[in-house]
């Protein structure tokens, strides 16, 4: 029951902010869109995540002792990884393209950015708690922490499952108008839902025993 009890406090504490939640959903939809760009986007990204996540923990009141550099190693490191397949996989459609007609080439691109890709999302995944718990202050250095972090990863998908039946309702009862209202649903939800996963693991992490 404290997963559950930890999405409606953190729901509690979300709901007293929403203006705020905006702003940082708005913000961290142009960031992300920021780490594009090859490594000024990654290093801007990496940089500037956490100093958001802190000022929106301190209008909600929630207390922070922010080791950026932690949570800077923490982000850059598996972001960098990611990007670094998804160029590969860029590059070698490009190069099917243009330059090198060869079917085996462009599998064999695809197939290598895919792994590099799961790599840096299974860091991601591995450094999570590393993440906001160096933003929050609980841990002062980089280290990966395993089962906090899939333990906030799989809290999170408690309220991302409501959003799914949420959604499935909306088809079944607005067949009609569904697809215009789904799009502003889902521009919503995208600007909406991260601030919300950022309070839900601020609660998690600060009720988990170090």
């Amino acid at each position: 029951m404290k997963a559950l009890d930890y999405v409606i406090d953190s729901y509690k504490i979300y709901k007293q902010k929403l203006l705020e939640a905006f702003i940082v959903g708005v913000v961290m939809n142009f960031l992300s869109f920021i780490a594009f760009i090859p490594v000024i986007g990654w290093y801007l990204y990496a940089k500037l995540f956490p100093e958001i996540v802190v000022w929106y923990y301190n209008k909600l009141n929630i207390k922070v002792d922010p080791k950026y550099d932690v949570a800077f190693k923490s982000i850059m490191i598996p972001l960098s990884v990611t990007m670094i397949g998804f160029i590969i996989m860029i590059v070698g459609v490009l190069l099917y393209f243009f330059m090198i007609e060869s079917e085996e080439f462009l599998i064999n691109s695809i197939i290598i950015s895919l792994i590099i890709m799961i790599i840096g999302l299974i860091l991601y995944i591995l450094l999570l708690y590393t993440i906001f718990g160096s933003i929050i202050g609980k841990v002062d250095k980089f280290k990966i922490y395993a089962k906090k972090s899939i333990y906030l990863l799989l809290i999170g998908f408690i309220p991302a499952f409501i959003i799914f039946i949420f959604y499935t309702i909306f088809f079944l009862f607005v067949p009609l108008i569904g697809p215009i209202l789904l799009f502003i649903l889902e521009i919503l939800v995208g600007i909406f839902y991260p601030p919300y996963l950022f309070t839900l693991y601020a609660v998690a992490i600060e009720n988990m025993q170090s």
